[in-house]
């Protein structure tokens, strides 16, 4: 195996031994040892990749974002409609939150959170300001209704925060456990939202 690829897996299994280590114990009382051993490296390895422990949370927190981008990006179909979107956005949110671990997932990205909370400069390192665009750009120019009307750019931005939020607290709520909701609720709750920009 070249160097670079050796550096990236390890970087991956880096990534996803922090995720499970912050979700299981919290950021403060992860230990970087912990974390390495849970990956089959060194704390070296850490340092030299990522530089920090700061720098790791940041790196994981990025690509869960990434990943968020990705899917978003998957439905940028122009001939898509607005409910289209939608439901596509839904049964994403669905397939989070029925993954194998989406547990894990969800308990590391609301500890991320919690960190970001309490340092203020590492909150505008977590902001996802690529999912923003990305989700803004989803939104925008897809057909309404059969009368050929199509978003415009301010009911994109006007739609996305509540897109985002449902989407979020909806795959919370199944991956937690607290409720059992089908895709087919999730994609109707999201057309709901609609009614913000009628």
């Amino acid at each position: 195996m070249r160097r670079d690829e050796s550096r990236q897996r390890n970087r991956e299994s880096l990534m996803d031994a922090a995720v499970a280590e912050i979700a299981a114990k919290g950021y403060q009382a992860a230990r970087l040892e912990d974390i390495a051993a849970r990956a089959d490296l060194t704390t070296g390895a850490i340092y030299s990749i990522f530089g920090s422990k700061r720098g790791l949370l940041l790196a994981a927190s990025q690509r869960v974002i990434d990943g968020q981008v990705e899917a978003v990006v998957a439905l940028a179909d122009p001939e898509l409609s607005l409910t289209g979107v939608l439901d596509g956005l839904a049964a994403y949110a669905h397939r989070l939150a029925t993954a194998d671990q989406s547990g894990i997932q969800v308990a590391f990205q609301l500890e991320a959170l919690a960190v970001a909370f309490r340092e203020p400069e590492l909150m505008a390192s977590i902001q996802a300001q690529d999912l923003t665009d990305a989700m803004t750009n989803l939104l925008t120019g897809r057909r309404i209704d059969a009368s050929g009307a199509v978003t415009t750019p301010e009911q994109a931005e006007r739609l996305r925060p509540a897109v985002e939020s449902l989407m979020s607290g909806m795959s919370q709520q199944v991956a937690l456990g607290i409720d059992d909701v089908s895709v087919e609720y999730i994609a109707e709750s999201m057309r709901a939202l609609t009614a913000l920009i009628l």
